[in-house]
């Protein structure tokens, strides 16, 4: 896996500099590293199968679309990424045309996974939230269920 891009890949001084710039702004404080990201892209690029869908929003506000593809497609360099969202929900293989499809839920084996790498995280129905940068954003990320009474 060596040749693939890592979390730091495209991050040149320009890139680095609009970064910086973005993050003073909204006075932002880091909450992921390198080292951090490079483990969630090599956990979930060693995955046989099924890979989660993820998008992101960057420091400049763009917030990508759903992808799958977790070798080329990441949002390089990851030192701009204000939060990263991944699907927890797989859609199981159909088992005909009258019966409907099942759900496979990894939110326990994927919120595992990212907690070992010590992220702060939250999920939400069927979307995990990485944090980048605090304070949190909230922005296109499901309701939290009302207080039970």
């Amino acid at each position: 896996m060596s040749e693939l891009p890592r979390s730091n890949a495209r991050h040149d001084a320009a890139k680095r500099k609009k970064i910086h710039a973005a993050v003073t702004a909204r006075n932002l404080a880091s909450a992921a590293n390198t080292t951090k990201w490079d483990e969630l892209i090599d956990h979930f690029r060693r995955l046989e199968g099924w890979r989660p869908s993820y998008r992101s929003k960057y420091v400049n506000g763009y917030i990508s679309e759903w992808d799958v593809e977790w070798f080329y497609h990441l949002p390089f360099p990851f030192a701009g990424v204000e939060w990263f969202d991944i699907g927890l929900w797989e859609l199981a293989p159909s088992e005909g045309r009258l019966l409907a499809r099942k759900i496979i839920d990894h939110t326990d084996e994927i919120s595992r996974a990212v907690a070992h790498i010590g992220f702060e995280f939250e999920v939400r129905a069927d979307i995990l939230r990485i944090w980048g940068y605090l304070p949190k954003s909230y922005d296109d990320f499901p309701s939290a269920p009302a207080p039970s009474p």
